[in-house]
């Protein structure tokens, strides 16, 4: 049973404060969040696949935008210009209903999306059709 209990919380961010990169997918497959700390401060980084909503694209950004967002622990969230993808097939999946919790970095899996959220009471919800910056 110890051991059961260990596998699930090195699968869902919650081992020791060493492990750097960690993440977890929904049971959908369509959205994927990262927990990186090995450059800068710690952020989670959510994509989802296939979203239907646009986001104003800036003319800063040559590569992918709008299908991706960031939140740092303090400060707003932001989205994220990327050549790449968090959508991994072999992360964990973080069942629906269940919270991740990294740091000063909270997310909440649900059959609407995630929600993510930091220390200063900033966030964004990411499904398919929509997102929310807060």
């Amino acid at each position: 049973m110890n051991r059961l209990i260990a596998l699930l919380a090195l699968g869902f961010g919650l081992a020791s404060a060493q492990d750097t990169v960690t993440g977890f997918r929904l049971p959908s497959g369509r959205l994927a969040c990262q927990y990186d700390a090995t450059s800068g401060p710690a952020s989670i980084r959510c994509d989802v696949l296939g979203a239907t909503f646009k986001a104003p694209r800036p003319a800063d950004c040559p590569l992918d935008w709008g299908d991706s967002l960031g939140l740092r622990a303090s400060g707003r969230p932001y989205f994220v210009c990327h050549g790449d993808t968090v959508l991994d097939p072999s992360a964990p999946v973080l069942p629906y209903g269940v919270v991740w919790r990294k740091g000063n970095l909270t997310c909440r899996s649900s059959t609407a999306g995630v929600r993510c959220t930091n220390r200063s009471g900033h966030g964004f919800e990411l499904a398919r059709a929509r997102y929310r910056l807060f």
